[in-house]
């Protein structure tokens, strides 16, 4: 289990396939993303995921919760907004809907809402920011 200051390491690898479209290596599953300005026909682009990512991570702690909770949930859904700045390029709002389909009480279901946001890896990301540090290894041909 882990404890309040344990950390956990994530891993992604991004591969270039052409000029359009990369793909995706997360553990033993890969998917197709877009690369191109302004294209989209490869898969969703770098802000799209962003947005996945969000969604997912509120949908994760909405059924975990649930379950904790004994709430019986017949539909959720979320859908994820965000607003781009050209300069510079930059995500400058985002806002989501959870719909929740339940005949939980009302004050359960905001309870729930509340944990599920509050507990949420990528929400407290998005909202605390985090230092993103890079660097770049060169090979030669």
């Amino acid at each position: 289990m882990h404890g309040q200051n344990s950390t956990q390491h994530y891993a992604v690898t991004v591969v270039r396939d052409d000029e359009t479209g990369a793909t995706a290596q997360v553990r033993h599953h890969t998917f197709r993303v877009n690369i191109k300005r302004g294209g989209g026909e490869a898969g969703p682009n770098a802000a799209e995921t962003l947005l996945v990512a969000l969604g997912t991570c509120l949908l994760t702690n909405v059924q975990t919760l649930a379950t904790k909770m004994r709430i019986e949930l017949q539909d959720v859904r979320v859908e994820v907004e965000g607003v781009r700045r050209d300069v510079p390029p930059g995500l400058v709002g985002i806002h989501y809907t959870l719909s929740l389909t339940s005949d939980a009480p009302l004050d359960k279901l905001e309870y729930l809402h509340e944990k599920a946001a509050e507990w949420g890896t990528v929400t407290n990301t998005l909202v605390h920011g985090v230092a993103v540090e890079g660097e770049m290894e060169l090979r030669h041909l």
